[in-house]
């Protein structure tokens, strides 16, 4: 469920960026969208909008702000995704992969269920949260893109520049993070520091994955479309969205590549402070 939902939203802002697609891919946004009989296509997202499929879709149709219609002569060979909207499905069509309805209905029944002690209600509730967490990411990542691109630029080229200095820093000052934070809390003045530092930490945690994030977003998007004009807004984005895509293999590869792309990022941050500390 929660890589489900996960694809929902970067898939949404992967169309918000107006990328180039395949023809096979139907992104559509304030507009319905109709899979005519006969007709096949790859993946449907449409935002604000109705999807109504009359003929094959060969992996998935997702639908933000709006229902999806599947008649009779429909076949999904994915999952069928809503969220704020309904799923209308004829008796004679086909959907091979999982139908998720997200509403105002199936929140309710989850909270009641949640209620119950019923592990299934949890699951969406935190997945709501999950979601809700990673969108406060994008929103801090399109500030400092639109606000600060000079900032998120320069531990961006730490980076890109000292990568294994990166990882080296990064590494250490998470090792040093529980004796730092034991340090403070042996006296007065420390104990009432911890807020501070630890929201400063937060923020270098959360800056330096935004920057992992642009600097992988831009290596996707310069390979994929090699004469694109640099945007600092959407190679961020694209970034992070991958990377909340592979933070959800499973096996704990996901979980893997996050921790590695918090460590590159702090490791990042703390080499665009000191760099900027010498040239003061």
């Amino acid at each position: 469920m929660k890589a489900k939902l996960t694809v929902i939203f970067s898939l949404v802002l992967l169309l918000l960026l107006s990328l180039p697609v395949e023809a096979k891919h139907i992104l559509m946004a304030g507009r319905d969208v109709t899979v005519k009989q006969g007709e096949k296509v790859e993946n449907v997202v449409v935002v604000g909008g109705q999807a109504t499929i009359n003929g094959l879709v060969e992996q998935n149709v997702i639908a933000v702000g709006g229902s999806v219609v599947l008649t009779n002569y429909a076949v999904v060979r994915g999952n069928v995704i809503v969220v704020g909207g309904i799923v209308a499905k004829g008796s004679g069509s086909l959907v091979f992969g999982d139908i998720t309805e997200v509403n105002s209905t199936t929140l309710a029944d989850s909270i009641n269920s949640a209620m119950r002690g019923e592990l299934e209600g949890w699951s969406l509730i935190l997945n709501v949260i999950s979601l809700c967490f990673f969108a406060i990411i994008l929103i801090i990542a399109l500030i400092m893109a639109l606000l600060m691109p000079q900032s998120l630029d320069a531990v961006v080229s730490a980076i890109r520049t000292y990568t294994l200095k990166s990882f080296f820093w990064g590494f250490l000052a998470t090792l040093m993070i529980m004796p730092f934070f034991m340090l403070l809390a042996v006296s007065v003045i420390g104990i009432l520091l911890i807020p501070l530092a630890f929201t400063a930490l937060l923020l270098a945690v959360i800056i330096g994955f935004i920057a992992f994030g642009s600097l992988l977003g831009n290596m996707i998007i310069t390979k994929i479309f090699p004469g694109h004009q640099k945007s600092i807004v959407k190679e961020t984005l694209v970034g992070l969205c991958l990377l909340w895509l592979l933070g959800w293999i499973p096996f704990y590869i996901g979980m893997l590549i996050k921790a590695l792309a918090i460590t590159f990022g702090l490791g990042g941050v703390v080499l665009a402070l000191a760099k900027r500390k010498t040239r003061q």
